[in-house]
C-alpha cells in the first residue's frame, strides 16, 4: 500500500459529453484510464451538464470502465426553468466537491477548461477545502466562437472575464500548444506552473502491424464537423481525386451542428462521386477505432483560422498511432512534431488542391507511404503516449 503522502484523490470536472464523446472525452478518458490503475489513487468524474447535444447513449450517472461519474444539471435547458434549476446545480456541485474529499489523501481537482460561471462556486469550495487544482487548457477562448443560446454565451463571456482568476485557483495549468503556453505564462507571473502537456494516445486502441492499401483505398476523416475542420475542402479534394482514380473511397464519421451537418450531407448528395463517400455518423468508441484501424490514409485537413493555430488537433495523435500515412494541415505546432515526406504529408491549410496532390502522392508511392505511416506512429509513441503522460500527471499532482 502506498504511503499516505502518495495517496491521491482526484476529481475530474468538465463540461463534457461523458462517457461517450469525441476529442475532449477521449483526452479525459486517457488520463483517467492510467490513473485509476495506479496504487493509492482514487478517481471520480464530475460532469457539468453534458453539453448541448447528447452523443451516443450516455446515461447521466453511472460507472464507466470502473470509475464512478455523476452529472449535475443534466436536465437544464435554455428557458425560464433554468432559473429554478440553476441554484440546485451549484449546490449539487459544491456538495459533491465537499462530500468526496478524502481526509488521508492529497485531494486534487482536475478542471478541463477555464474558470467560468459554470464552475466558479465549485472552484471556491475546492480552494477553501484545500484541494490542489490543475486546469487543462486546450484552446484559446479569445478565438472561440460563442454558441447561440444565452447560457452558452454567458459561459463564453465569463471564461474570458475570469481568465486571470487562474492566479487565484490554479496550482498548475496544462497546455497543448506553444501559443497557449505563452498566453497563460503571461498571466501566471510565477504564481503557478505552466506545463506543456500535449495531446494523448492510448496505444491499446491501435494495431501496430503494417498493411498494404485496400482496394478500393480508404481515406478517412473522423471527428467534429465545424468551420475549423475543413471537411468541405476534404470532400472537394477527394472529388478531384475521383476524376483520376476509380478505386478510392472516403469514409467520414463524427458529428457537428445540425446546420453544418445538413450542409455537408447536401454536398455529398449532390456529388457525382457520392457513392464513393460513406458518412457513417457518430460511432461508439469500439466501432470508431475499428473503422480507424481499417483505413489506409487519415486526413486532418483544417482550415486557416486563429482558432486552429492556437490549439492542437487531438485527432492527429490517434491518426498517427494507426501506423498509416497521415495527411495533415500545417497549423499550430504540427511542424514541431512532423516533417513533410518523412512521418506525414504536411499541406497548406484551407486548400482542396493541396489535399488532392497529397492523396495522389501517396497513391503513386505506396511503399514510401507505408514507411511514412510507420515513422508517424513512432512520433506518436515518443510524444503522445497516454501512459507516459499519465505518469507525468500523477507525479505532478503528488508534488503539488
Amino acid at each position: 500500500m502506498a504511503d499516505k503522502v502518495d495517496r491521491l484523490n482526484i476529481i475530474f470536472m468538465a463540461h463534457a459529453h461523458y462517457p461517450h464523446g469525441m476529442a475532449m472525452t477521449r483526452r479525459l478518458q486517457n488520463s483517467i484510464d492510467y490513473l485509476k490503475a495506479c496504487d493509492g489513487v482514487e478517481v471520480r468524474v464530475l460532469v457539468l451538464r453534458q453539453g448541448r447535444v447528447r452523443l451516443g447513449d450516455s446515461e447521466l450517472c453511472g460507472v464507466h470502465k470502473g470509475v464512478e461519474y455523476v452529472t449535475i444539471g443534466g436536465d437544464i435547458t435554455s428557458g425560464i426553468s433554468a432559473l429554478i434549476k440553476g441554484p440546485k446545480y451549484f449546490f449539487d456541485g459544491m456538495a459533491y466537491i465537499r462530500n468526496n474529499r478524502r481526509k488521508d489523501y492529497k485531494n486534487a481537482l482536475y478542471v478541463y477548461g477555464y474558470p467560468s460561471t459554470d464552475n466558479m462556486p465549485m472552484l471556491i469550495v475546492a480552494r477553501l477545502l484545500g484541494y490542489k487544482m490543475v486546469f487543462d487548457i486546450v484552446e484559446d477562448i479569445a478565438y472561440q466562437k460563442s454558441a447561440t443560446d444565452v447560457f452558452a454565451r454567458l459561459k463564453h463571456f465569463s471564461q474570458r472575464a475570469f481568465f486571470k482568476t487562474l492566479r487565484v485557483f490554479a496550482d498548475a495549468v496544462l497546455v497543448v500548444s506553444k501559443h497557449l503556453e505563452q498566453r497563460v505564462t503571461r498571466i501566471a507571473k510565477g504564481r503557478f506552473d505552466v506545463i506543456d502537456y500535449p495531446i494523448s494516445v492510448n496505444f491499446d486502441n491501435f494495431s501496430s502491424s503494417p498493411q498494404p492499401f485496400h482496394d478500393p483505398v480508404r481515406f478517412f476523416y473522423g471527428g467534429t464537423f465545424a468551420d475549423k475542420d475543413g471537411v468541405e475542402n476534404l470532400i472537394a479534394g477527394f472529388e478531384d481525386l475521383c476524376g483520376l482514380h476509380d478505386n478510392v473511397n472516403l469514409v467520414l464519421t463524427g458529428k457537428g451542428s445540425k446546420e453544418h451537418m445538413d450542409a455537408i450531407l447536401s454536398i455529398i448528395a449532390a456529388s457525382a462521386h457520392r457513392e464513393k463517400m460513406l458518412y457513417k455518423g457518430y460511432l461508439p468508441d469500439e466501432d470508431f477505432y475499428r473503422e480507424l484501424n481499417a483505413s489506409d490514409v487519415l486526413c486532418m485537413t483544417r482550415n486557416v483560422s486563429a482558432f486552429a493555430d492556437t490549439g492542437f488537433p487531438f485527432k492527429l495523435g490517434e491518426y498517427l498511432a494507426t501506423g498509416r500515412p497521415v495527411i495533415a494541415s500545417d497549423v499550430s505546432d504540427v511542424s514541431r512534431y512532423l516533417t513533410d515526406g518523412e512521418n506525414a504529408l504536411l499541406i497548406e491549410p484551407d486548400s482542396a488542391p493541396a489535399i488532392t496532390r497529397a492523396m495522389e502522392r501517396l497513391l503513386a508511392g505506396r511503399g514510401k507511404a507505408q514507411d511514412i505511416g510507420i515513422a508517424g506512429r513512432a512520433v506518436a509513441k515518443a510524444s503522445f503516449d497516454s501512459k507516459v503522460l499519465g505518469e507525468r500527471l500523477r507525479k505532478l499532482l503528488i508534488d503539488l
